[in-house]
């Protein structure tokens, strides 16, 4: 890898992690390229994505984007994580979703193992990633607050409709007995 590539690598991580709302770290040392494409597959249609990168590179891009002052014994320990064969996992628009990925491919692959994640200012470890992938995501969110919504509309509407149906039953009813 020449210099101008390596500046363009840095340059697409530094802009994938200033905008990823989870950034994770894999070890994906094992995997075949048919698995790691599927799991990318399984990452893109969730809004994310995984790029195999060199940890040097990725170490440059990371010092410039979340290495905060602030948050420096966080960004140590997420720092620690870029050693061996990495593969960097970033989503920009769900922090659930891939971690969800992330478990359900390395319940199938057992080699593939997630060493930690960098989520709003803060490293979470291999638990915590777990129970992430465990909360409901942003589509179950927001499936369920439309729900919570729309669910005293249909009672009022319910409610509203109740004397008219009642109305129209007991004129069926008597329509019935002057019947028969």
């Amino acid at each position: 890898m020449n210099r101008e590539e390596k500046q363009n690598e840095i340059a697409f991580l530094e802009s994938k992690l200033k905008s990823a709302q989870i950034a994770l770290i894999a070890n994906y040392q094992g995997l075949s390229v048919r698995d790691i494409t599927t799991l990318r597959k399984s990452l893109s249609e969730k809004g994310a994505g995984a790029r195999v990168t060199k940890n040097t590179l990725a170490r440059l891009a990371a010092k410039k984007t979340i290495g905060a002052d602030d948050q420096a014994g966080e960004f140590q320990k997420f720092f620690s994580q870029l050693e061996g064969p990495t593969l960097l996992i970033y989503s920009d628009v769900d922090p659930v979703s891939p971690a969800k990925v992330v478990q359900e491919f390395s319940k199938t692959k057992e080699i593939f193992a997630v060493r930690g994640a960098w989520v709003d200012g803060a490293f979470v470890d291999q638990k915590g990633i777990e129970a992430l992938s465990k909360m409901p995501g942003k589509e179950e969110l927001l499936a369920t607050l439309l729900r919570l919504i729309q669910t005293p509309a249909t009672q009022l509407v319910q409610v509203l409709s109740a004397p008219s149906r009642n109305v129209v039953q007991v004129i069926n009813a008597q329509k019935a007995k002057l019947e028969s």
